[in-house]
């Protein structure tokens, strides 16, 4: 049973306000074991970390022109303008020998190949990297040595990248002597990770393990996790679980003028962790994993909380519109017409209007008949009256015809005489063609050639006879054929009209029969309506009842309330811990930095406060400000004198875990004075003595690194000379 677990219980009991938990110290230890939280503290014992060869070596592609250059062929006719990117750019610190004096203008560039080769020793304590002017590949140094520790290529020009071809560097980790050795193709590293044997033992090499590519930081971070003691750092991010491990730790290594945010490390959302790193108690992780587990747990609610509360948005809506279908439903049955139906009434009424439709059936039938009848008999009329009128044409141009007294021949157009015409009577010929005539016919005024046949000749005659006594004949005469026509036409229509009159008398009483027969069969219908209405009532007003019962549902908690309540005390109870092992140390170590950023030159800062949660506060002129609110030079100068101040008090209380190897890349480059620059150099090696620190410091001011450095802990370029 551990002293957390029963420290825990208590607190739990407390809450409970006198009342005895249920739980007991051995069901709170396997709680905590299964939510991950030791329930033990983790003592800690720094592993030192030094650098104590680099070695790097490659080829520059430098200008025909660049001083280093002299004594090298060119190669070809030259760089092309389209590839004058593959020369120019390289502008920053790291780029060694490379930034020759290249104009982008240039059309064509002579290339020259120099191959180059870096080593040097670094010693414990401060190490300075120097040089009398910028872009003189003081980074790339400290670029490569974080390279071969994190297995991450950062931070190279894309031209330093390629030139670099092979990487060596030795490190002692606590006893052991280890050597990163790689071969590099454009920043992809191929090589192992060897022990060479421990300090002060012969040399037995034993490879570690090996990398080829983006697995490099891998290797490196399961070989120097375990090495260097250091805890995985479990963190709630983002709604999820996440765990920091050697990336994290190796950025924090690192101190750089453009990348002053947070306080402590470069890791923004674990600062306090990192804070822990230095100079946190025994108990810091276990808090770290308490933390963790419980924000993961408020997140399990949280998520649960707003899945339920879109369920109950969405059951309210449901319920709005159930209610809206009762409503509806409602409303459609009170609008149903009320009554019950009469069958018997309804079939007779049917069956009249069939028997009635029959009937009508029948005279239609009849009509269609009649119809025809009708005319048939006006054809006939059409036809009589065509034959008189036929007959009376005739007998006009009969009378016509003959009457005439033609004075010319109608076809050869010779004069008939006079004399000609008079001798009709005598010579018993025709004036106009000299035939023969008729002398019967010649008698009745009838003038026709003896050679017409004599049915002709005697209808001739009897026309003419009959001419003069045709009206007396019209008056008097007995009923003709078109009479008799009319008269049928007439009887025929009488007929029809009969038969419409009759069969729309029968279609109206079929139709008022067929009417009152299916008011009966409306009410049948309605009945049918209100049974499925009743139906779909019933229905609705079950949604809602089952819809109220949902939502009157208590929420289920996804969270175990035991593991939750466990989980949240031992983040209290270690919380407590955490804070009354680090108060006192930090009333000590913000002390240390109020004194070393005053040297550094930041005197207009007072009163300085470095809290638990790796913040800080302090006077500003006597205004209260907090670590944000200040310049970035008084930041840099404050996250230098932070980071030594937790490193020796970590070292100093033995409760750091920091190995002891810290990289400030340019410090001067926020307006640093060269005597505060070297007030800080020899602050730092003060330091480095008392805790057994490695320093590294890049600078362009490179005087206070060749006053107060030996030389075997200095690289300096001066002038216009270059580092590598």
């Amino acid at each position: 049973m551990s002293t957390l677990a029963d420290e825990i219980v208590k607190n739990l009991a407390r809450r409970q306000r006198g009342r005895r938990h249920s739980l007991t110290v051995a069901e709170v230890d396997e709680i905590l074991a299964d939510l991950g939280v030791p329930t033990s503290a983790t003592k800690a014992v720094p592993v030192p970390l030094r650098a104590t060869r680099i070695h790097f070596s490659g080829t520059k592609m430098l200008d025909s022109k660049h001083p280093d250059a002299v004594g090298h062929e060119a190669e070809g006719d030259g760089l092309p303008v389209e590839d004058d990117a593959t020369v120019t750019e390289s502008v920053e610190e790291d780029r060694g020998g490379g930034e020759g004096g290249m104009d982008a203008a240039v059309l064509r560039v002579q290339l020259v190949r120099v191959p180059f080769s870096f080593v040097w020793e670094p010693q414990t304590g401060v190490n300075g990297i120097g040089s009398g002017r910028n872009l003189r590949g003081k980074s790339t140094v400290l670029n490569v040595l974080m390279w071969a520790l994190t297995g991450r290529c950062a931070r190279f020009q894309p031209d330093i990248r390629r030139w670099i071809e092979h990487v060596e560097v030795d490190w002692t980790v606590g006893t052991e002597q280890l050597r990163v050795s790689f071969d590099a193709a454009d920043g992809e590293a191929t090589g192992q990770v060897v022990k060479l044997g421990d300090v002060g033992a012969p040399e037995k090499v034993t490879v570690l393990g090996e990398f080829d590519g983006a697995d490099f930081e891998g290797v490196m971070g399961s070989l120097m996790m375990a090495r260097l003691r250091l805890e995985h750092i479990p963190v709630w991010t983002d709604a999820k679980a996440r765990v920091h491990a050697w990336p994290a730790y190796s950025s924090s290594f690192v101190v750089r003028a453009n990348q002053l945010d947070p306080l402590v490390g470069n890791e923004q959302t674990i600062g306090v962790r990192m804070m822990q790193m230095f100079v946190g108690t025994d108990w810091a992780p276990a808090q770290a994993a308490a933390m963790t587990a419980r924000r993961g747990m408020d997140s399990e609610r949280s998520a649960a909380a707003v899945k339920a509360k879109a369920a109950g948005e969405a059951v309210q809506e449901n319920r709005h519109r159930a209610h809206k279908a009762v409503e509806a439903v409602k409303a459609k049955l009170a609008a149903l017409p009320v009554g019950s139906p009469d069958v018997e009434a309804m079939l007779q009424f049917a069956n009249r209007a069939s028997d009635l439709s029959r009937q009508v059936h029948v005279l239609q039938g009849r009509l269609i008949e009649q119809v025809s009848l009708v005319e048939t008999a006006r054809r006939q009329l059409k036809a009589a009256k065509a034959r008189i009128h036929a007959s009376h044409e005739d007998a006009l141009a009969t009378k016509f015809f003959h009457r005439m007294q033609p004075s010319v021949c109608p076809r050869c157009t010779a004069e008939v005489t006079a004399e000609r015409q008079a001798a009709e009577p005598d010579k018993h010929e025709c004036s106009v063609c000299a035939s023969d005539l008729n002398l019967e016919a010649f008698k009745a005024d009838v003038i026709v050639a003896a050679s017409v046949p004599k049915t002709v000749t005697s209808a001739l005659v009897a026309g003419a006879a009959a001419d003069g006594g045709d009206e007396a004949a019209s008056d008097e005469g007995p009923q003709d054929d078109i009479e008799a026509a009319e008269a049928a036409v007439a009887a025929a229509e009488a007929t029809r009209a009969a038969l419409v009159t009759h069969i729309n008398e029968l279609t109206a009483q079929r139709d008022e029969a067929a009417a009152k027969a299916g008011g009966v069969g409306d009410l049948l219908t309605v009945i049918d309506a209100r049974r499925t209405l009743e139906l779909e009532l019933a229905r609705a007003e079950g949604a809602i009842a089952a819809l109220a019962q949902s939502s009157d549902a208590n929420t289920v908690d996804p969270v175990d309330p035991v593991r939750a309540a466990v989980a949240d005390a031992a983040e209290q109870v270690l919380k407590k811990w955490v804070k009354d092992g680090q108060d006192p140390l930090l009333l000590r170590i913000s002390a240390d930095i109020e004194r070393l950023a005053v040297s550094f030159g930041a005197d207009s800062l007072s009163d300085i406060k470095l809290g638990g949660a790796a913040n800080m506060f302090m006077l500003k002129g006597g205004t209260p400000v907090t670590y944000s609110g200040i310049t970035d030079g008084e930041k840099l100068r404050l996250k230098i004198a932070t980071a030594i101040a937790l490193i020796k008090h970590g070292y100093a209380e033995s409760i750091g875990r920091h190995p002891g190897l810290l990289v400030l890349d340019s410090p001067a480059a926020e307006e640093m004075p060269e005597s505060d620059l070297a007030t800080m150099v020899e602050a730092l090696g003060v330091v480095a003595e008392e805790a057994e620190m490695q320093i590294f410091v890049a600078t362009r001011n490179a005087t206070p690194l060749v006053e107060l450095l030996p030389e075997a802990n200095r690289v300096v370029a001066e002038g216009d000379n270059y580092v590598w």
